[in-house]
This record gives C-alpha cells, structure tokens and sequence, in this order.
C-alpha cells in the first residue's frame, strides 16, 4: 500500500465511524475501501488532494452500499419474522419430563442426533452428517444412544416417538 492511502487511512476510519456509527462496520468499510483503492492503483492520481478526493468518493460508495446492505437485511429480518409469526402458531406440546430427563443424560451431540431423526425427519445418516458424524458412526451412536434411552424409560410410553 502507497504511504499516501496509508495516510489517509485514520481520516477514512473516521468517515465511515461517522457514518455507519460502529466500530466493526467502519473497519469493514474501511477496508473494502482499501482494496477497491488498490485494485484501481493505476488510476489513483498522485496529487495528495486528489488522491485524498478520489479515496473519499470511493469510501461514498462504500458507505452507501454498506447502507442498502443494511436495509435488505433489516427488510430480510422483518420478512423471517411475520413468517415466523404465522409459522408459530402452535406452541409444540410439552416434552414428557421422562423422556426430557432420559435425554438429558446423552452427550450433546448424541441427543442432537436422536432428535434431529426424530423430530427433525432425518435420516440417520442425514443426520449424523449435521453433527459432524461418519454415516457408520451415527448408525452405532445412534442406537447407543436408543438403546440407553430404552433402558431409562422401560415403563414409559415416551420412548413411541423415538
């Protein structure tokens, strides 16, 4: 990077910081700034004040594009909430306590994988890929994980779902 976009970098800092009102967003800004000044190094004028004036306009369109970033994530946001709204309108039933406590005694990623085929309508394979599982190591935690569940819950209907 030339010294005279080296500079420039605290007064560019300070115009996005500005602008987007947070740190990490400025930092970001920044250094896409940065790299679209490098990209275009060949046109980038050499006068210190043009060279000051082409890297602000840069960064004016970092910042508005930033912006429209914004906007279609909060509008992306607002839409993933009515349809979760709507979506949400049955509260699942309660988990039977048995089965709850029963579940609580698997390792985390063995109650992921059971629920994930239960629940979730994986298959065991499927679902051991979620979890970061071989297909033949999900089929052996899988029924491990069924087998205890069997043992916890013999005299409760709980253990039909799964």
């Amino acid at each position: 990077m030339s010294d005279g976009l080296r500079e420039l970098m605290p007064d560019l800092l300070r115009y996005f910081g500005r602008r987007l009102g947070d740190a990490e967003d400025a930092a970001d800004a920044l250094g896409e700034t940065l790299l679209v000044l490098w990209r275009r190094r060949r046109v980038v004028p050499e006068d210190a004040e043009l060279r000051r004036q082409y890297a602000f306009g840069v960064a004016r369109h970092v910042v508005a594009s930033a912006r429209r970033g914004r906007l279609r994530r909060r509008e992306l946001a607002d839409r993933v909430a009515e349809e979760l709204a709507v979506a949400w309108t049955e509260q699942p039933a309660p988990l039977d306590p048995d089965l709850e406590q029963a579940l609580a005694t698997l390792v985390d990623a063995d109650r992921e994988l059971v629920l994930l085929v239960a629940w979730e309508g994986f298959g065991v394979a499927e679902a051991g890929a979620v979890v970061g599982l071989t297909p033949d190591a999900a089929r052996q935690r899988y029924s491990r994980a069924r087998a205890r569940l069997r043992e916890l819950l013999v005299t409760s209907e709980s253990f039909t779902s799964l």
